[in-house]
């Protein structure tokens, strides 16, 4: 039977500190990615910056909910090595953006992004592969709630859109959901956003995979 250990630890590392800052003021920035700080020594944060959440309640929620769904279709097609490299790899280009950029912050986003594009480009599953590249388009999508009321209705609606993905799996091409999450990339790059620079990360690392060995995924019929 699998069992998914590193996405379990991994989420319960990032839980704790994360759920314990909604009551604990001054641990997000105490954790937090800061670029000054982080020039004056504490490059600790590029870590720390991983198991802490600057989006409150509903941000915090909605990306450990996301580590755990995309982090155990992605550990059960890859494996834990492979795994934790595009975990990394999307934390690491994700990290390091924000320090080039000067953007604080904090989060577990990044790393879930070199998860999704790993499942988006290598996974056989077309259930894995629908999810990472949804995963993109609502990151796309998020951009959108800044531009008032009609950002809001396109976010809703590209969000929407997205979601056939998952629900028509059968139907969409393999090069859909690359396509999809190429373009998904390149809207948050232009936006100077990190989640662009860390789905890049993933792709990268998701594409040598997909060369290198095919997915480990034990099921054997598409879900």
């Amino acid at each position: 039977m699998f069992k998914p250990y590193a996405t379990a630890a991994a989420f319960v590392i990032t839980a704790v500190p994360s759920l314990l800052q909604l009551v604990t003021p001054g641990l997000e920035t105490a954790l937090m990615r800061d670029p000054a700080a982080i020039r004056g020594g504490e490059w600790w944060r590029l870590v720390t910056a991983l198991v802490v959440q600057d989006g409150g309640l509903w941000g915090t929620l909605f990306n450990l909910a996301s580590l755990a769904v995309l982090g155990y279709c992605a550990e059960r097609s890859f494996g834990p090595g492979r795994w934790l490299t595009l975990y990394a790899a999307g934390a690491l280009a994700g990290e390091a953006s924000g320090y080039l950029t000067n953007d604080p912050g904090a989060g577990n986003s990044i790393a879930v992004c070199g998860l999704a594009a790993g499942l988006a480009l290598a996974a056989t599953e077309r259930l894995d592969r629908s999810l990472g590249a949804f995963y993109a388009v609502v990151l796309a999508a998020s951009l959108l709630a800044d531009l008032g009321t009609w950002g809001v209705a396109a976010m809703i609606a590209l969000a929407a859109a997205g979601s056939q993905l998952v629900a028509q799996r059968e139907r969409v091409p393999f090069w859909l959901h690359v396509a999809v999450l190429v373009a998904a990339a390149a809207i948050l790059i232009v936006r100077l956003d990190l989640h662009g620079f860390a789905l890049l990360g993933g792709i990268m690392v998701g594409w040598i995979l997909k060369g290198t060995s095919p997915s480990t995924s034990t099921r054997t019929k598409p879900a």
